[in-house]
């Protein structure tokens, strides 16, 4: 096997337009780490310029290179980039330059097409952008732009509620203004529906009145926790529907009851001698 092709079947190019330089191979400290550095040129004859698409031979001259460094796929847990020289072409039909292109790097990007493969494989798992951003050595911000790029937003169905839903809400993330998010979700198919940035009822009220009357009428049962402002909307949007609390919020409440009245009761034998004493420390500590 060829240096050449061992290298694309290693870095896996499939652009038969890129040579690779003989003992192209070389450790630099990029960064602040020592990294594996292949040397590369890209060169072919352009036929049609871009801008214009002038298809005369005698338009188009080849006009030097430019060089650009390519982050790459680890190899050997090595951070590993392509130092690649790109044929720079001038056309004399618009006055205007272009550089050779590559199917291992988008236009105006230093990311290679497969880095951005494996961090949107990456994201499909239960794994922080942050923790994929230091696996793949990018920042935090192009683990977002490949997100944006490969996964579509959920579409609302508006015309369409489940006859069960469930409510609930979690922490929010920094870049949403209210500190506690709204989530809804279908209670048979246990499918995600919507994510609302903020639970208060006034936001809720305008996100609801979306739906017409006579959907809001399908929904049979509404599954929540003890958060006023659900029943609140429930009563005012939702004619039909039942309110349902779900047996992790009665236990919980239970519980946080139980345990206001046994520290009351306690507390009531802190400073009664030492008989009474006994049955405060029994009741501490069982």
């Amino acid at each position: 096997m060829s240096y050449t092709n061992f290298i694309k079947e290693t870095l896996d190019i499939l652009d038969l337009n890129i040579t690779f330089n003989e003992n192209g191979l070389k450790k630099e400290r990029i960064k602040g780490r020592i990294c594996q550095v292949f040397s590369g040129t890209l060169d072919y004859a352009a036929h049609v310029c871009p801008h214009c698409e002038s298809k005369e031979n005698t338009a188009i001259i080849r006009w030097g290179f430019t060089t650009c460094l390519i982050l790459l796929n680890d190899v050997s847990e090595y951070q590993t980039y392509l130092r690649l020289k790109k044929r720079h072409f001038f056309c004399y039909s618009c006055n205007r330059s272009f550089v050779a292109k590559t199917s291992l790097v988008e236009k105006h990007c230093s990311i290679s097409t497969k880095v951005k493969l494996s961090i949107a494989d990456r994201l499909r798992k239960t794994t922080s952008m942050s923790e994929i951003a230091r696996q793949k050595k990018v920042s935090v911000s192009s683990v977002y732009r490949v997100l944006k790029r490969f996964y579509e937003p959920k579409k609302i169905n508006r015309l369409t509620l489940p006859e069960v839903l469930c409510f609930d809400e979690f922490k929010s993330v920094k870049q949403v203004a209210a500190s506690i998010s709204f989530i809804m979700m279908d209670g048979q198919t246990k499918q995600l529906i919507d994510v609302v940035e903020n639970r208060q009822l006034p936001f809720l009220e305008r996100y609801f009145s979306r739906f017409s009357l006579s959907v809001r009428k399908t929904v049979k049962y509404i599954v929540c926790d003890m958060y006023a402002p659900y029943f609140s909307l429930v009563k005012k949007l939702f004619p039909t529907a039942q309110i349902i609390l779900d047996c992790f919020h009665i236990v919980q409440l239970i519980s946080r009851t139980f345990l206001k009245h046994r520290i009351q009761r306690m507390n009531t034998f802190l400073h009664q001698g030492n008989t009474e004493a006994k049955k405060y420390r029994h009741l501490k500590k069982y």
